[in-house]
């Protein structure tokens, strides 16, 4: 591993999660949240614009600096690539740092400069919907979780995948997420993504707002639930799918999705 380079790859890392966390905090702001100086959410109608901006974030984050850190910006991601030896265990240790960050500095920003219209949004901190049981919400995000670690092992990680689609599959992958439980768990499908806007509106957010948030919730359905989806995704696929190709050393983080 080349290690002089590492330092640019936590960077790309940080500055990934940031777009895609401020893309997801800014749509929802814009469209469920304050409209005409009144705070009347719009109704669910919405979700298919954010789920775009989840598409579009992910997408620009991956084809633009996929290539320096293999554009994960995902804990959940960093440990699935971790669970099959595609990244080291300090570099995903220090990945997952980068990735918390961005998203924290994404959260921090726009509660700065939309603080009103944020704080009716919760500035994006993902919740369980009314109904919806904490059994629910971890089988609902863990299962696209799984779709989004799964995707990212076939189409970039596997030697024979698709690569030149890779990018446009991974994002519709979490923008389809998006749409089919965004109503009922905020569709977060990010550790860091969850964790940023949670602490924002903690610090920002309006009184009784609820703050954190369930904290059990958030360890459960949030932390938790992708991770384990993620490390089995990868596993699962590469078991299945690359299992008895040639083991070699774990790549440079850069090399370890080629966008």
């Amino acid at each position: 591993m080349d290690e002089k380079h590492i330092g640019k790859a936590y960077l790309a890392e940080l500055l990934g999660t940031f777009l895609l966390v401020i893309s997801i905090i800014g749509s929802a702001t814009v469209y469920a949240g304050a409209i005409a100086g009144s705070e009347t959410p719009l109704p669910n109608i919405v979700i298919p614009f954010v789920a775009l901006a989840h598409f579009l974030g992910l997408f620009i984050g991956i084809q633009t600096l996929g290539a320096i850190s293999g554009g994960h910006f995902n804990p959940a991601v960093t440990i699935g690539l971790l669970s099959i030896k595609k990244i080291k265990a300090p570099h995903a240790l220090l990945y997952i740092v980068a990735q918390v960050i961005g998203a924290l500095l994404a959260a921090f920003f726009l509660a700065l400069v939309l603080n009103k219209q944020g704080q009716v949004v919760s500035f994006g901190a993902p919740s369980l919907a009314d109904g919806v049981s904490t059994a629910s919400g971890i089988a609902l995000e863990a299962l696209f979780v799984f779709v989004l670690v799964w995707t990212i092992v076939a189409t970039a990680i596997n030697p024979d995948g698709p690569k030149e689609w890779a990018p446009a599959a991974i994002a519709l992958s979490l923008s389809l997420g998006v749409l089919v439980i965004g109503s009922f768990t905020g569709a977060a499908l990010n550790p860091a993504r969850a964790f940023g806007p949670d602490v924002a509106n903690a610090l920002f957010g309006a009184e009784g707002s609820g703050g954190f948030g369930s904290v059990k919730d958030f360890f459960l359905v949030y932390l938790i639930a992708p991770i384990a989806a993620g490390v089995l995704a990868a596993t699962l696929y590469n078991v299945l799918y690359i299992k008895g190709e040639k083991d070699e050393a774990p790549p440079a983080p850069s090399e370890a999705s080629p966008l």
